[in-house]
């Protein structure tokens, strides 16, 4: 298995320019902007990469630019409807220069996705990969929760390295550590509850208010590992609310607002997402201040 999953990884944005192609001196100059931060490595084409509204062509060019840039593991978005265009998808990936695939599991017949379709598509992309796989459990998009029982039995391939749990949902993430070996990486999708998400056994963060904050997001993982827990709880709450807004309240529009505010490069979105509000702007600029000033108070 290619390194050691564990430790902070930002969901790298796609910037898009006005007219809707994609910036690479944009996404470049974020990756280098990333590289002192202390991150693990970086993932391209999440959710948070808009990664269904990029075709192949464009998602390779992406890897290739992102493995330039990564220090670290480079993890890439690589799941698709299709079995078959899923494998070929991950080894085109690991020849750009993935060191893991995260697969988005198949969801267009939701109501006939059930744990044994999930277990032959991941069992068959796995054996077939050159790279490890991550499964990505993210109900709240695919309307497809992966169950614990699921994780058990994918634990048992050599090539299945663990699962980015996204719901935020606790009890399910302890569930899923409690059924599974310690090889099995959880890993936490949901910047809001990284801390407790650390402390019912998850290793690593794939999360968004990483793309906008990286040290911040770092400091808490680094807190946790050093055992002191009262600072990590101080670096949780003040980074929760920021967290919050550019996921769950305003999505990857917010995001690229919030990285823009902090002298990052986030572009434009893809259509049909639009842009956010200058109201949203406005309300983004207060919350990154106060998030910044909190961050630099425990940093004193």
């Amino acid at each position: 298995m290619a390194g050691v999953l564990e430790g902070v990884f930002p969901p790298l944005v796609t910037p898009f320019t006005a007219a809707g192609q994609v910036d690479h001196a944009a996404f470049q100059a974020n990756l280098e902007s990333y590289s002192g931060a202390g991150l693990a490595g970086s993932l391209v084409l999440g959710s948070n990469g808009e990664a269904h509204v990029l075709d192949e062509s464009e998602k390779l060019q992406l890897i290739a630019s992102a493995r330039r840039g990564t220090k670290g593991m480079l993890l890439a978005g690589c799941g698709l409807e299709a079995t078959d265009a899923t494998t070929v998808l991950v080894k085109k990936a690991a020849a750009a220069g993935a060191d893991l695939a995260l697969l988005l599991p198949p969801h267009y017949f939701r109501a006939r996705t059930d744990d044994d379709l999930l277990r032959r598509h991941y069992e068959t992309v796995a054996e077939a990969s050159p790279i490890p796989v991550l499964f990505y459990s993210v109900p709240a998009v695919t309307g497809v929760t992966l169950s614990p029982g699921l994780a058990k039995a994918l634990a048992a391939h050599p090539r299945v390295a663990g699962v980015k749990e996204s719901t935020g949902d606790m009890a399910l993430l302890g569930r899923l550590k409690a059924a599974v070996p310690d090889a099995f990486a959880i890993v936490c999708g949901s910047g809001p509850v990284y801390y407790p998400a650390l402390c019912l056994g998850a290793r690593a963060g794939i999360l968004a208010i990483a793309c906008c904050l990286p040290e911040g997001s770092v400091a808490l993982h680094d807190a946790f590992t050093a055992a002191d827990h009262a600072r990590a709880r101080r670096l949780q709450e003040a980074l929760a609310p920021l967290a919050t807004a550019v996921t769950v309240t305003h999505g990857v529009p917010g995001l690229k607002a919030a990285m823009t505010l902090n002298g990052l490069s986030g572009g434009w979105p893809r259509a049909p997402l639009a842009p956010v509000t200058p109201a949203v702007y406005e309300e983004l600029r207060v919350l990154l201040a106060r998030t910044k000033d909190s961050l630099a108070s425990l940093s004193a």
